[in-house]
């Protein structure tokens, strides 16, 4: 646009259009700010056939810079020029040490933080609070080096001087380029600038636009790098980061010990143990021991230990322990709860957040249980159901806890099929009864949120026999005894029913969440509740912690606590069977235990309140002791006391509500890998923000 020729003869006419008449013999428009140029200004000019950059200059005096974009050309303020003073070169065969000061070229001015870089080599600095720097690189290339210094709000200065051997064999230059990658996502979340040095954030904002490609980086720590300062500027065919590392992006294989960071795309593998962050798309498999972000899109499959958050399109496939988040869905989605503003894929865990799909509370009854109630959650296409079940009646007892998948066929828009698949735990005296349905159910719309359903169920229960008070009919007796498999266990399959009435409603579009960023929290915690295994009953203890709260509702989680375990019996008696009659039998006489869990992990907000919280850690401490004692075809046997200190792997998923004055009611449940210690708690925490 610059270069276009213009002919103009115009008189005290006003500026604008003098401007328009230029943008139109130019082909383009002008861009610019009433408050920077007044186009009722008048102005007088004549020229033949001259290059609009020359007649904006005898329009202006250079007061103004022109950036050709897309059909525009837009004027800007001239930003004040740098310039490089007492230089001093030494060269010492292929090794260079460049040192100067920087300084504004009008007011002299000695300027701080100005980045200063040889493009080709890839060796970069910033200027002291004197303006002064020190360079020095190593290169085999035989031809005019470059230095040039950048700092934001000033027009780039370059010196070039002469290779100290003749010329001879002209290299090629690097692969750089001047590119669109923007580093601002990640460099002002408060979860990246946390892990990226102030100086590397310093260098991006001077050169924002300038990246090269390189086969090759190692990284110890963001800013240790191969590449120096200028890593966040360089896509790596290969990277490796033994704790973490910040470069401009991944076109290959990216391995971090810890975490890795991109400031833009990553493609392909990339694997970390604790975290990946990504300022723009990710194309491949990203892998992470506890988190992975994405700031664009992911078309491919994000797997981590506890959370996945992309805020473009999922293409792929979503993979956690606790939490995925999606701005669009097109793919798939597998955790405990799943977000996404949009689907028009499959979400498949506990608790499915779609915005543009629906939640449903259901009260049943069938032919087993006449006591149900059922949350549905995702799209009509796929959705999962949480199901509870309790069959209240004299000598017939029965409770059922379970999850289910489902697909609704929409008939108009008050009829629906309803086809769903669900997987029961049942319990008739204990929890080791399964109950397997399929279901086809008529829905009915009675009113706007208010439904009605009856249908047929096939069902499949497999029962080792249910105790005194519970359902006769799992009663296991002697008469029935050839009915039960070698392993104590009977199946038994019916048709049935099931009907009931449903509440139906959407979930609304998340609110912003108002958290702050980058603030710490010091907080205490107590929890009581019941373990699932063994004689271990109460469960009571406590814990502190510190949370750092980044931007989009995700924090970062260190805690340290005490747990007490009871006994809901001292004792636990193990018995084999010939023949229904015991002939060997051992007893394991329990004490309470005591153990101190050290936990680390993310913890996510969904809205402005409610989070998701996924940890891991080990149990130290733990101290289990007691004794056995074994009885064989009636004789007792020796006793053996024993007394163990462990430390056992442990990893707990918790949910909350996170509350104005601070207080935080939610549920924790926590399973130590190697020991029978699993338990589901309730959990009242207070977290106190630090600092202002």
């Amino acid at each position: 646009m610059l270069d276009n020729q213009v002919s103009l003869d115009l008189q005290h006419v006003r500026l604008g259009d003098a401007l328009k008449e230029i943008g139109r013999q130019g082909g383009f428009y002008f861009s610019y700010s009433g408050k920077l140029l007044s186009g009722d200004s008048l102005v007088t000019i004549k020229v033949v056939r001259q290059p609009v950059y020359s007649v904006l200059e005898q329009l202006f005096h250079g007061q103004y810079e022109y950036d050709e974009q897309e059909g525009h050309l837009i004027i800007s303020a001239a930003r004040p020029h740098l310039s490089m003073l007492n230089i001093d070169i030494t060269s010492d065969r292929n090794w260079y040490s460049i040192s100067g000061v920087v300084v504004d070229e009008k007011s002299a001015e000695r300027l701080m933080n100005v980045s200063v870089y040889a493009k080709q080599q890839l060796a970069a600095t910033l200027t002291d609070e004197h303006g002064y720097f020190k360079l020095r690189f190593k290169t085999d290339e035989h031809r005019i080096l470059n230095i040039t210094a950048s700092k934001i709000g000033y027009k780039d200065a370059t010196l070039n001087f002469l290779h100290s051997v003749s010329v001879a064999g002209r290299a090629q230059p690097g692969p750089y380029q001047q590119s669109a990658i923007s580093g601002k996502g990640v460099e002002r979340d408060a979860f990246g600038r946390f892990f990226i040095a102030a100086r590397q954030r310093v260098q991006s904002l001077n050169i924002p636009g300038f990246f090269a490609m390189k086969p090759f980086q190692f990284s110890l720590t963001p800013g240790l790098s191969t590449h120096g300062l200028m890593s966040a500027q360089v896509v790596n065919k290969f990277s490796i980061n033994i704790a973490g590392g910040y470069t401009a992006g991944v076109d290959g294989l990216e391995i971090g010990g810890l975490f890795n960071i991109n400031k833009g795309d990553s493609r392909y593998l990339q694997l970390a143990g604790i975290f990946n962050f990504v300022g723009g798309k990710v194309t491949g498999w990203q892998i992470a021991g506890v988190n992975n972000r994405a700031l664009g899109s992911v078309d491919g499959v994000q797997l981590s230990g506890f959370i996945n958050k992309a805020y473009g399109q999922v293409s792929g496939l979503q993979i956690s322990g606790l939490n995925n988040e999606a701005h669009q869905l097109k793919g798939v989605q597998i955790g405990l709860v799943n977000v996404a503003d949009s689907s028009g894929g499959a979400s498949i865990g506990l608790i499915n957040i779609i915005r543009n799909g629906f939640y449903k509370i259901a009260l049943s009854a069938n032919n087993l249980t006449n006591t149900n109630i059922s949350l549905a959650t995702g799209t009509h296409d796929l959705y999962t159901t949480l199901h509870l079940g309790a069959n209240e009646a004299h000598d017939e007892k029965l409770y059922a806890a379970g999850i289910g998948l489902g697909h609704d066929f929409i008939l108009n828009n008050r009829l629906y099929l309803a086809a769903s698949a669900d997987y029961h735990f049942a319990y008739t005296g204990s929890f080791d009864d399964r109950w397997t349905q399929a279901k086809l159910l008529f829905n009915v719309a009675l009113g706007k949120k208010i439904s009605c359903f009856a249908g047929p169920t096939w069902n499949s229960y497999n029962t080792t026999g249910s105790l005194d008070g519970y359902k006769t009919r799992f009663r296991r007796s002697e008469d029935l005894s050839s009915d039960y498999q070698s392993n104590g266990r009977h199946v038994e399959r019916w048709l049935g029913w099931e009907a009931g009435i449903a509440f139906n409603s959407v979930f609304r579009p998340a609110p912003k969440v108002s958290l702050d960023a980058e603030n710490w929290y010091l907080g205490a915690a107590g929890i009581a509740g019941a373990g699932f295994e063994g004689p271990y009953g109460l469960i009571t203890g406590g814990e502190v912690f510190l949370e750092r709260q980044f931007r989009d509702g995700l924090s970062a989680i260190l805690s340290a606590g005490f747990t007490y375990t009871g006994l809901k019996e001292h004792k636990y008696t193990f018995s084999y069977t010939d023949d229904i009659i015991p002939y060997y039998i051992q007893t394991y006489h329990y004490r309470p235990s005591k153990a101190f869990p050290l936990k680390a992990g993310m913890k996510a907000y969904i809205g402005n309140r409610l989070f998701f919280s996924g940890q891991i850690g080990i149990l130290a401490g733990q101290k289990s002791s007691g004794y056995t004692q074994s009885v064989t075809n009636g004789n007792i046997g020796q006793r053996i006391d024993y007394s163990r200190d462990e430390v056992s792997f442990l990893y707990s998923a918790s949910m909350g509500v996170s509350l104005h004055n601070g207080i935080e009611p939610g549920l924790v449940y926590e399973d130590c890998g190697n020991s029978n210690l699993r338990h589901l708690a309730l959990r009242l925490a207070y977290r106190l923000k630090l600092g202002n």
